[in-house]
Order: structure tokens, then C-alpha cells, then sequence
């Protein structure tokens, strides 16, 4: 194998461990925990008089779905990367195999 070849392997390799070890268990324990951090401060503002009246719970609303798209769709693009990475891993490794 060449040095170029070796080194897109060695690449995809990384993104691989990235894309499934990081970005898609990062993502959903980092929404866990900014909705638990959000959801003290929402139960703080609907003990205002001033923000009870609708205004608290509709921004939670919002601001908890925004939040679990947002995540959402960072854990869906690193699952996307990893089944990629992995799809051209599997196909190079099987090639390599049919070489030898």
C-alpha cells in the first residue's frame, strides 16, 4: 500500500472513531444536560408573577424543541459519517483482501 492510500486510511479511521464515539454520544448527553440546566431556569421564571402568565412555558416550549432538533440532527449527521466511514472501510478492507 502506498504512503497516500495509508494515509486516507488512517484518516477515515479517525473520522470513523469521531463521528461514532464522539459526535453522536456527545450530542445527546450534552442535550441532556442543557435541558437540565434550561429547565431550572424556566421553573425559576414561572415563579415571576410577571412571566407565569403563558410567556415561561411557551418559550420552553420553543426553546426545548429548537434544542432537541438541533442535537438531534448533529447525532444524526455523525451516525451518517460513521455508516459512511464505515461502508468505505469495509469495501477497501474487502479489496485489499481480494488482492492478497
Amino acid at each position: 500500500m502506498n504512503k497516500g492510500n495509508g494515509d486516507m486510511h488512517w484518516w477515515l479511521g479517525l473520522v470513523d472513531l469521531l463521528a461514532h464515539g464522539g459526535v453522536q454520544h456527545s450530542a445527546v448527553k450534552l442535550q441532556r444536560v442543557h435541558l437540565s440546566v434550561a429547565e431550572e431556569s424556566f421553573r425559576i421564571l414561572e415563579t415571576v408573577p410577571v412571566t407565569r402568565p403563558g410567556g415561561a412555558r411557551v418559550v420552553r416550549v420553543w426553546h426545548h424543541g429548537i434544542s432537541r432538533l438541533s442535537y438531534g440532527s448533529v447525532a444524526m449527521a455523525g451516525a451518517a459519517l460513521t455508516r459512511i466511514t464505515d461502508g468505505y472501510l469495509r469495501e477497501r478492507d474487502d479489496r485489499n483482501v481480494n488482492k492478497s
